[in-house]
């Protein structure tokens, strides 16, 4: 299972800081198992490439000795078992609100356009339904006569409104909901 932190506002930024976000979370020991509550150790590393850029990303992988999990440490801006980045994945999904399919600028094909529509219109609702608990088992109810039901990333930006306390992240909603998911160690991300 991944950890979603924010390690960089992209590719260029995530090289240059996250080698020191990370050691610094480590040894201020805020990477910890969900587990057992055992700080993590750093384990590996392997590269993926984000498919509409083309760029490699070397993603670090911590483990907990005592559990034996292991767990890949992903920047905000990218979604688990995704090949684009979240950016694309969510400006397909905000501009899916306005426009057909067929006219939404982006790299991946209409049919994977499609999909990600679909496919996280459904994350989204479940992620929004979580965060909502979550908050509201925090002290942060999320007031339902401010939140405008319609489309589902607008709802979910709403929900993030009323979240305990700020969070740093890289301007990825998604990526911020599922910072929060993890931080409620609530199953399941965006």
């Amino acid at each position: 299972m991944p950890i979603v932190l924010y390690l960089g506002l992209n590719v260029k930024d995530y090289e240059e800081k996250s080698e020191g976000i990370i050691t610094q979370a480590i040894s201020g020991g805020r990477l910890r198992c969900a587990l057992c509550l055992k700080p993590m150790k750093v384990h590996s590393s392997y590269t993926r490439t984000i498919k509409e850029t083309g760029e490699p990303i070397t993603i670090t992988v911590v483990w907990c000795r005592k559990c034996r999990k292991w767990h890949a440490l992903l920047p905000d801006f990218l979604l688990s078992h995704k090949h684009y980045s979240g950016n694309e994945i969510e400006a397909v999904v905000i501009d899916s609100k306005a426009m057909p399919v067929s006219h939404i600028e982006t790299k991946a094909s209409e049919p994977t356009a499609r999909r990600w529509i679909k496919q996280m219109g459904e994350r989204i609702k479940q992620a929004a339904s979580k965060l909502r608990y979550h908050f509201l088992k925090a002290g942060h109810a999320v007031s339902e006569i401010k939140i405008d039901a319609g489309h589902c990333y607008d709802e979910l930006e709403q929900i993030l409104d009323f979240a305990p306390g700020p969070a740093k992240y890289s301007g990825n909603k998604l990526g911020l909901a599922n910072i929060w998911l993890g931080a409620t160690e609530a199953p399941g991300f965006i």
